[in-house]
């Protein structure tokens, strides 16, 4: 009886240590989350082909709207490609292109929401390992009409969203830190 007692005891309070772990976690990633912030201020400087990778990974785990995964990311380093999409872009940043399928039988609002959840997993990630970070819209309209043959996209796809990666300034300045937040109750309201 005593062997089991001791056995039982020892899970209870393992799950406890767990429990514990988890909720620390938890308060991490959301520190984590709190500090992070879409950079201006990049430097030159190459992205290395093992952080692509896990950035990348990162965005494939993404929830998608019945586990469709309505995306595929087209990584671009050619810096003439680059320019022709968006001005002002440092030498050895990379662009990932979130594209999804533009056909009538995939609900768009449900492409565009399942690449705006893979490139926030990228966006967190890429910060995660030091990197700086900034999603773009506003190049999409010309990518879309006169440079996505250039992606060797799959057929049928537009371009959603652009995430920019790259080095950045040690010294963070009054452009690049993270903007003040509205109050959370002036966001927010419950319904009991």
């Amino acid at each position: 009886m005593k062997k089991i007692t001791v056995i039982v005891l020892a899970i209870f309070f393992a799950l406890i240590l767990s429990a514990c772990a988890k909720q620390e976690k938890a308060v991490d990633i959301i520190e984590f989350i709190s500090g992070t912030y879409s950079h201006r201020n990049f430097t030159a400087g190459n992205v290395s082909d093992e952080a692509i990778q896990k950035i990348l990974t990162a965005g494939h785990q993404a929830a998608s709207a019945g586990n469709q995964q309505h995306w595929h990311f087209t990584v671009i380093r050619n810096k003439e490609l680059i320019d022709d999409i968006m001005q002002n872009v440092d030498e050895g940043n990379v662009l990932i292109v979130g594209l999804g399928p533009n056909e009538s039988r995939f609900p768009q609002d449900i492409v565009v929401f399942d690449n705006a959840l893979a490139m926030q997993n990228m966006f967190l990630a890429a910060q995660s390992l030091g990197l700086g970070t900034r999603m773009y819209m506003r190049p999409l309209e010309n990518l879309n009409a006169n440079l996505l043959s250039r992606l060797n996209a799959p057929e049928n796809h537009r371009a959603i969203i652009i995430l920019r990666i790259g080095q950045i300034a040690d010294d963070v300045d009054a452009v690049t830190q993270p903007s003040p937040r509205h109050p959370l109750e002036t966001r927010i309201n419950f319904i009991e």
